[in-house]
């Protein structure tokens, strides 16, 4: 069998965030005597900082150049997409996102311009308004008839996006891996960098994510504030980007708590700073699954989340989930609770669980093969 060509679409942003992350571990483990990728974001890709990696392997990274956050840009878009799959031929195009408009309007535009077999692979829980939930019921169905696979990284993902029994008797849930013994917990390498960041003493409560309101670090200032009151010696640890960063800053300089939190920006070597951690601290407003839960464990952190996390994410049994509604002393309470655990390492559970990124990279590699013995 010839080399199959996929295409990889995602929304992206400026910013590395968790579906980019997913696409290029995946993108590592799958079997590339077989398949390839090439990835395409509608605006700026995410992927620059891979780019080396990427086309040493013989993919290729685009991006358009188009916001397609407003109908003006979905509809400029549609017309790049028409352009670009006249120029470019796939055997396979996924497309992924949690957002259920662009799924749907990235799908139709590749079933219209192109030959290609498409995925539509949910990766969200949530993120629409009361009001576009009520009406997503015939998108949703629309959808599917633009499918060929549906993957999902949860249950909830795929009742999200697809219609109730597409979710359940259609949907492939596809475990967003990791590399295990890449997050193992390390003694030595935790004392070290908090020897270097000048926190060897304190108590580090951390959060890693896009700096957006679906990651609700707003919240998170609001409960490390009062947090301190009952430990002084905490500090909070952010790492990640976002259009939401200065806001975040200026907010905790305004609850005079900005000596406190540590805006550590993008990291490569993410890994590391969870051996920093004492308590990894999660409170989405929505979550498809929340890879950096999976990360957490395998370090050996246990984890405060908000309950809209799906219980499916709990793979080491080192989650807590608590209801965005509840009194903030509750949030405090749990987070305090692991203040001086028995750290152990999580990665063996994690690998047991499902969630290693070489199993997930099979999976992958035989739906794809599939997918193209059953067109033939």
């Amino acid at each position: 069998m010839s080399e199959i060509r996929i295409l990889q679409i995602n929304a992206g942003s400026k910013n590395f965030g968790g579906v980019s992350a997913f696409l290029l571990n995946l993108y590592r483990n799958i079997d590339r005597e077989k398949i390839n990728f090439d990835f395409l974001t509608p605006n700026k890709t995410t992927y620059e900082q891979y780019r080396a990696e990427i086309e040493g392997c013989g993919g290729h990274i685009y991006d358009l150049g188009i916001n397609s956050s407003s109908f003006k840009g979905k509809k400029k878009l549609q017309k790049a997409l028409s352009v670009f799959l006249s120029e470019h031929k796939y055997d396979i195009i996924q497309v992924n996102s949690g957002v259920l408009s662009f799924n749907y309007m990235v799908a139709k535009a590749c079933r219209k311009y192109s030959d290609s077999i498409i995925i539509v692979h949910s990766h969200n829980n949530g993120g629409r308004s009361s009001l576009k939930e009520k009406f997503s019921a015939p998108l949703k169905s629309l959808l599917v008839k633009k499918a060929d696979k549906l993957l999902a990284c949860s249950l909830s993902a795929a009742e999200y996006m697809f219609p109730e029994k597409a979710a359940h008797n259609e949907t492939v849930i596809i475990k967003n891996g990791i590399v295990p013994e890449k997050f193992a917990y390390s003694p030595e390498i935790r004392q070290q960098l908090r020897k270097e960041l000048g926190i060897a003493n304190k108590y580090v409560i951390g959060n890693v994510g896009r700096f957006v309101p679906q990651k609700n670090h707003s919240f998170m200032l609001d409960v490390f504030s009062q947090l301190l009151k009952k430990e002084p010696d905490a500090v909070l640890m952010l790492i990640g980007e976002g259009e939401l960063t200065d806001e975040i800053k200026n907010k905790a300089a305004g609850l005079g708590i900005a000596d406190k939190v540590m805006f550590m920006g993008l990291r490569r070597d993410i890994e590391k700073y969870y051996q920093a951690m004492d308590v990894f601290f999660l409170p989405s407003v929505f979550e498809g699954l929340g890879i950096v839960n999976i990360e957490a464990q395998a370090a050996g952190l246990h984890c405060v989340v908000s309950d809209v996390v799906p219980q499916f994410a709990n793979a080491a049994g080192m989650i807590k989930f608590i209801s965005l509604d509840d009194d903030k002393d509750v949030w405090i309470k749990a987070l305090l609770e692991n203040k001086d655990p028995v750290r152990q390492d999580g990665s063996v559970r994690i690998r047991e669980a499902g969630f290693d990124i070489s199993n997930t990279g099979k999976v992958m590699t035989e739906i794809y093969t599939q997918l193209m013995n059953n067109n033939k």
